[in-house]
């Protein structure tokens, strides 16, 4: 019964006791082997010291007897005393014997009579001990019993030792006396060597059976221990398996909407575990069968949580294509009018509408980036850049805005700053454009001043620091460590606008870069933020480039680009007239069509130069369109394509290259790098197809 509840008390403690309980036991169990073990040792060491002591007791019998011998003869005193002396050896070790005989121990006595037997002070303790412990043991007993026997053969020769002596003393003592003392001497030496012999197999025996008793107990010992620690191993893991098991299982039935409870095996943390499953799945019923009373409000509601996340990731991906597609046009077709004849007036308004499409570009870029960015989906490109010329188009792009509230909007750039130093010029300017337009926005009167200076050029990394002063309204104190988070706005000035996303990602982009962003002040007459961040030191020296394909239109470069011939695939009516239009004013000979089932079989009927594929079409999209075309049986199979899309980002770069594609370029593109890429691609592929 006992053990039964002491069972029932193990399943139910906590996983922690249970192991704490196991390393306990297996640490007493050693505890025990130890002990046993160095019971063991003593034991031996006590064995030995009475096989040595043995040894001791029959050199001073044999002495002994050779002494009186001698004395028989020579007659000398020394003889006889020397007899005595050794005789001292085994009459101590029979006192220490029949002390330990006694109802009732004489220890004392006993350690007094093993001294006597010349045996060494450190091992009388544990002769006495062996002798008192395992006296019922056969082979103790059989040692005592010769012992007993030798010492009373032993006995007989002190009477006679003392006639002889009496003899030899009063000068009396014939040949024939002589020779009968000399002749029982011999009997009494012949009768106690078998018995010493004995006396010693006898212990031999003894130690030898407690060797094997002892190397079982130890052997039991460590199976006890090992078995032990497998058997309470195996309990804890079968309970914790069985527990996990059928909180998995139920958690299965659940997803099925199939609401079991699960068993509770015990009391520990996986049962308490399986007791909160249970809890949650009576709430999660109930709320089920709630939600279902409700059908419509239960279906919506659903719907919105299974697809929120899909909408999400559907969203993001869609939202960099659809919004950044008409970006592409519209700055596309803006860079085609700033090639054409204008007058200055006419100029500066496209430059303005360059500025701003590229102004809501990077706007649009901070919605879609803060989603990357958390995620840890952005890696730093490190190019040179020219930090003087990045201030000053930042600043620039904002001013129209700050015009609008008659703001002073003004920058300075550090003389000391290098001309090009190697960084993100991307991020960089999306973590200025966040800063100063949030200071422009916030600022209802005054100025707003950007200055970049130098705080540490040593070594091979230039620290740069950037200020954005502003004479707004300020950050209340306990607004300020939470600004930087998304979403976060200051209540006074809601009416201002803005979504709170600007500092966040500026925030995670400056921590990107290994740098620092901090408000430095911040009072009812302005704030100043500072960005820290480091670039590596690059010489201002030209970049070694391949020559550039000339642009000229000299006769025979003219007749070679009207002899390439270019299929166009996008869906899109808008990119598929801004990218005709760039390239027919290149004198390009081109063709359009509008998914990739048609560029497929259009590639079958005729010979092209080089393909542009858009990604997402009807009927077969780009990655589909391109892999059918590397199938081709013909030279037509290494037609050179180019994707071209909005969805500038590594993964879609991978997947071009793997479907086959030979090259990317992302919308809004840059016209004259497209001419570029076509050059190259039209001249290889001329090269290997012979044409």
């Amino acid at each position: 019964m006992r053990s039964f509840f002491l069972v029932i008390w193990f399943r139910d403690i906590p996983i922690a006791k249970k192991l704490h309980f196991t390393i306990g036991i297996m640490a007493f169990l050693i505890i025990v082997e130890l002990f046993t073990l160095n019971f063991s040792v003593n034991t031996l060491s006590a064995i030995r010291t009475l096989i040595g002591a043995e040894g001791l007791w029959s050199k001073a019998q044999k002495d002994g007897l050779s002494h009186l011998r001698i004395y028989a003869y020579s007659h000398n005193e020394k003889d006889y005393q020397a007899f005595l002396q050794y005789m001292k050896v085994p009459l101590g070790d029979g006192d220490a014997r029949r002390a330990l005989e006694q109802e009732n121990p004489d220890y004392k006595a006993a350690r007094k009579g093993f001294l006597a037997g010349r045996m060494h002070p450190d091992d009388v303790d544990d002769a006495i001990k062996l002798l008192h412990r395992f006296v019922r043991i056969k082979y103790i007993q059989t040692t005592v019993q010769y012992w007993k026997e030798a010492e009373h053969i032993l006995m007989k020769i002190i009477p006679v030792s003392h006639q002889l002596h009496e003899r030899v003393t009063s000068g009396t003592m014939s040949a024939e006396e002589t020779k009968f003392y000399l002749d029982y001497i011999e009997k009494i030496n012949t009768q106690l060597t078998p018995i010493a012999d004995n006396f010693s197999f006898s212990l031999g025996e003894g130690s030898r059976w407690f060797e094997n008793r002892i190397l079982t107990l130890l052997v039991f010992l460590a199976l006890s221990i090992e078995l032990t620690g497998i058997l309470i191993a195996i309990s804890i893991s079968r309970g914790i398996q069985n527990g996990i098991k059928a909180i998995i299982a139920g958690a299965r039935m659940v997803e099925k909407e199939r609401f079991v409870r699960v068993k509770v095996f015990s009391h520990d943390e996986i049962g308490q575990l399986a007791t909160s499953f249970n809890q949650m799945t009576d709430k999660l019923e109930l709320t089920i069968t709630n939600l279902k009373a409700e059908e419509i409000k239960a279906k919506n509601e659903k719907e919105r949580a299974e697809a929120s996340e899909k909408i999400k990731r559907v969203f993001i991906a869609n939202m960099s294509h659809e919004i950044l597609t008409p970006m592409n046009a519209i700055l596309g077709f803006t860079l085609l009018m700033e090639e054409s004849e204008m007058n200055n007036e006419q100029k500066e308004y496209i430059a303005a509408i360059r500025r701003s499409g590229e102004f809501l570009q990077i706007l649009i870029n901070n919605i879609l980036d803060i989603s990357k960015i958390e995620a840890g989906k952005v890696v730093l490109e490190y190019k040179p850049v020219d930090i003087h010329d990045l201030v000053k188009t930042t600043v620039s792009l904002l001013k129209p805005e700050a015009a609008k509230k008659t703001l002073s909007l003004n920058y300075k750039a550090d003389k000391m700053i290098p001309k090009l130093v190697l960084g993100d010029g991307i991020r960089l300017s999306q973590i200025l454009l966040n800063l100063i337009s949030n200071a422009v926005r916030y600022t209802t009167y005054g100025s707003v001043f950007t200055d970049a200076y130098v705080i540490d050029n040593t070594g091979d990394v230039v620290w740069i620091e950037f200020s954005v002063q502003d004479t707004g309204p300020g950050i209340p104190y306990e607004k300020q460590d939470k600004i930087f988070e998304s979403f976060d706005q200051i209540k006074q000035s809601h009416h201002l606008g803005g979504i709170g996303l600007g500092l966040s990602m500026a925030k995670h982009l400056v921590d990107l870069h290994g740098g620092k962003i901090f408000i430095k002040t911040s009072t009812s007459k302005g704030s100043d933020f500072r960005v820290i961040l480091p670039f590596r030191k690059q010489d201002v020296k030209p970049d070694k480039q391949l020559p550039a394909i000339s642009t000229r239109q000299t006769p025979a470069g003219l007749a070679r680009i009207k002899g390439i011939r270019i299929l166009i695939a996008d869906d899109n009516h808008l990119n598929q007239l801004l990218i005709r239009k760039v390239l027919e004013k290149r004198n390009y000979n081109v063709e359009v069509v509008e998914n990739g089932q048609l560029a497929v079989d259009k590639l079958t009927e005729n010979y092209y130069d080089i393909v542009l594929m858009d990604l997402d079409m009807p009927e077969l999209n780009g990655y589909e369109a391109t892999t059918a075309i590397r199938n081709f049986q013909d030279e037509k199979s290494n037609i050179p394509i180019i994707a071209i899309t909005a969805h500038a980002t590594a993964d879609v770069m991978e997947k071009c290259y793997a479907c086959g594609m030979n090259d990317f370029i992302a919308k809004p593109f840059d016209a004259e790098v497209l001419h570029q890429k076509i050059m190259t691609f039209a001249n290889q592929f001329a090269d290997v197809s012979g044409k």
